[in-house]
């Protein structure tokens, strides 16, 4: 029986742990793709509500640029320093951001669409789940004696 536990956790933890990998870099391509997309001004991803003027016009799009740009510095020193940890407080910042669009969105009385906070969802989950696996296995990985 121990021999079949063995045999099945040295197939799927390999699994378990890439598919982490996978989606974050996923998420990352993902959000370089619709801040590109969005700052041309489609209305592919998110409707940045076109009749607005002044300087909310291009709030939104402005803010996805600084926002792909900062996940792209941290994405950066995570793969050089090989520490995905950071990603834990990002992750738990993308998710602020789903409730402050919200608040964006009621000071400036405005709609935000809804694609807006899935984006923010997504990106915050990825980079959740992503940096606690990397530091539950380096946890996990530490010999107690």
């Amino acid at each position: 029986m121990l021999m079949n536990t063995e045999n099945f956790n040295d197939k799927i933890v390999p699994l378990l742990k890439i598919l982490p990998a996978i989606n974050f870099n996923v998420a990352i391509i993902f959000l370089l793709i619709v801040s590109v997309i969005s700052a041309t001004g489609s209305a592919y991803f998110f409707d940045n509500n076109s009749d607005l003027y002044g300087p909310l016009a291009s709030n939104l799009r402005l803010m996805m640029i600084y926002l792909t740009l900062s996940q792209f510095a941290v994405y950066c020193f995570c793969s050089y320093s090989q520490n995905y940890r950071f990603l834990v407080p990002v992750g738990l910042f993308w998710l602020m951001l789903v409730g402050s669009i919200e608040f964006y969105g009621m000071v400036n009385q405005i709609s935000i669409d809804e694609n807006y906070r899935w984006c923010f969802l997504y990106m915050g989950a990825s980079n959740l789940i992503y940096g606690g696996c990397y530091g539950f296995t380096k946890y996990a990985s530490k010999d107690i004696h």
